[in-house]
Formats: structure tokens, sequence, C-alpha cells
């Protein structure tokens, strides 16, 4: 194992690389590299798609939990800049307003998520023009049948953890659907960029993060907020964090949280929840208003405040500012898991879930009874 990474177990926690026992830190560390392996992976996506119609009135994602968080940065990404509607779907249920006039993408790492399944099969009779992303699975197994091109997600990850080529894929989908020509560079350039800082970046977000780390550890449960275009990632460190660190976090949005939440955050709370806020340069005054407001609150009912910030260097570039964000708070859930010494990889709740749900639905069966063997 390189050295850097021997290094950054032992500034998280001494012998915490025992514990890591499927090395989802070096995954983690590695997200530049997978960046631009992606970039490279996905550069034949514009012909794999040219049967796909672009005068769509909106695109629809379907995706579950690790294979949600794409649609999620693909929204912050265009929330402001396009004219084509994205909307997520987290349900086992197609709007019914959704013809075949829009795009679905559905998304689904294993190929075998159950809801996203069932969106897809009703967009196949709806006569939806689909597209896949996935490792695999039935998902794929019915793509190739019912020809729905397929972008391929590299095997052998947990589903959060392909989030690099999640992301890429979407952008390459995105930008050949629109011809909003322009995204793959901005995320070729970020991951150039954040490649070459890496090995800084990650001990300086462990040394950062230790009064995060503080607060975990005195048994406080973090709540999360952020507000687009940030919103991606202040969810999916609320998810990184029940996922590796098998803790509760949770998550709500900003200025929404300030119409209700807030009401929380009273003396009592101090010894049970800390605030975590993540910012960016993208913060209009209106909000910026707003989050002095509650900070000024938190601090006068003794609620322990962190904030996190994306990289100066990064300071208006929207895109880049996501991508480090998640990459560094991946991090950080990455070694609160550590510090508590839990092995961030396994999920053994969510697997006898899946489980039961085989034991008890036969989606393939329900789905395509025609077209089994």
């Amino acid at each position: 194992m390189s050295k850097i990474y021997n290094e950054l177990y032992e500034k998280i926690s001494p012998g915490s690389g025992n514990v890591d026992k499927s090395h989802m830190l070096v995954n983690v560390a590695t997200f530049p590299d997978s960046l631009l392996h992606a970039l490279g992976a996905y550069s034949r996506v514009p012909k794999l798609l040219e049967k796909i119609p672009r005068d769509i009135k909106g695109i629809v994602i379907s995706g579950m939990g690790g294979s949600f968080i794409g649609g999620l940065f693909l929204q912050d990404v265009l929330y402001d800049t396009s004219n084509l509607p994205i909307f997520l779907v987290r349900e086992p249920i197609l709007p019914q307003f959704v013809d075949s006039s829009y795009l679905l993408i559905a998304v689904s790492y294993s190929g075998n998520t159950e809801e996203t399944l069932r969106v897809f099969g009703e967009a196949l009779q709806r006569k939806i023009p689909i597209i896949s992303v996935t490792s695999g699975g039935l998902l794929q197994k019915y793509s190739e049948k019912n020809s729905v091109p397929v972008v391929s997600l590299p095997q052998g990850f947990q589903p959060r953890a392909a989030f690099p080529y999640m992301a890429a894929a979407l952008l390459s989908i995105t930008e050949t659907i629109t011809g909003d020509v322009g995204l793959l560079k901005q995320l070729s350039e970020c991951a150039e960029n954040m490649k070459a800082t890496r090995d800084e970046a990650l001990m300086k977000t462990i040394e950062d993060a230790k009064d995060f780390f503080s607060n975990i550890e005195k048994g406080l449960t973090p709540l999360i907020y952020s507000y687009r275009p940030y919103i991606s990632v202040g969810y999916r460190f609320k998810t990184q964090l029940n996922e590796n660190a098998k803790i509760h976090a949770f998550y709500l949005d900003l200025p929404e949280a300030n119409h209700n939440e807030i009401m929380g955050w009273r003396q009592e709370a101090s010894d049970k929840f800390f605030a975590t806020i993540i910012r960016g340069s993208q913060e209009q005054y209106y909000m910026t208003t707003r989050i002095e407001f509650l900070i000024k609150h938190l601090e006068a009912n003794n609620i322990p405040t962190i904030n996190f910030l994306p990289e100066p260097r990064y300071s208006g570039k929207k895109i880049c500012e996501l991508l480090d964000l998640v990459f560094r708070l991946d991090l950080i859930s990455v070694a609160t898991a550590l510090k508590l010494k839990t092995d961030p990889t396994p999920v053994d709740t969510i697997t006898k879930l899946k489980k039961h749900l085989e034991k008890h639905i036969d989606v393939e069966k329900e789905l395509f009874p025609q077209e089994r063997p």
C-alpha cells in the first residue's frame, strides 16, 4: 500500500488500517483517478446514444441509495443554467405526466434495484425513451433485450463508491443529449487539479475535521445543512455517515430548515446534536443573511457548529466545488468510521433487507413474465 495511505491511517487513528478491511479509505482517496478513468471510458457515449431523441421535454432520473446521488449532483449542476427540467424519482412508480416526450435515465449500480426496475418496466410499456446506467443485473439484461442503450459502470464497487463513474456518466449523457458542451471539460479540469493536489488535500481534510470528529466521539448526532447548488453534497454526506460510519445523521436543506427545524435548536439539544453547515462561493447574500442568523442562534444555545467549505482555488467553479466537497466529506465519513473502530464497507442491514425482498418479491417474474426463458 502507498506510503501516503499508511500515513493517513495513522493520522486518523493508529492501527485504523487494520479496521478498514476492504480499503474503503483507498477507494475514497483515489476519487480523482476514478473521475479521470470514467471520462475516458465514457468518451463513446455519443455514439451509443445516436438513436435517442434530442427534442425532449425533460429528463427523469430514477435511482435509489447510492445510485440516486448522481442524479442529485446533476440537478445541482444544471439547476440554474439549463432550460431542460430534471426530475428525480425515488419511488417504484413513474409519475403519470411522463410520456414519450421525456427521457428516462434508469440508474442502478447492481442492476437489481426493485424500485428502479419497476420504473424501467413502466417506461417500457409507455414507450418512453430510456438510457440505463448500471454494472449488470436485471437492468442490463432487459435493457439489452429491449434495445435500450446501456452506459456501463465498472463492477466490484459498493454502489456509493461508484459515484465518480455515475457523475461522469450522467454528465456525458446530458452533454450528448442537450448539446451543452463544456460539462465534461470542466469535469476533466477539476479532476486533474484534484489529482495534482490530492495528498495535501487528504492530510488537510483530516486536520480540518478535528472538531467534527470530537463531536462524534462525544456521542453527538450531526444535523447537516446545505443549500442549492450544494444539496447533493449535504445529502450525500448524511448518507455516507449512515453507510460508512453506521451512525445516525440527518439532513435538511436551507432555507427550508429555517421555516421549521430551527425551532428544535434549544439549549436542551446541546448534549444531543451538533450542526454541520456546507457552504460555497455560490452563496447569495440572502442565503448568507439567513445562515448568519442560524449560526448566532446556535451559538446562543451552546450548539456546536461546524462549517465545511470547498478549497478557495475552486471558487466560482460549480462542478469543481461540488466534487471537492464530495471528495473531502467522503473521506471524513470513512475517517469517522475508523475512529469509531468500524469497518466502513459492510452494510449488513441493507444486505439483509435485500435478501428479505428477494425471498418475498420475484420482481423479474412480475415485470417481465413474457421475456423470461
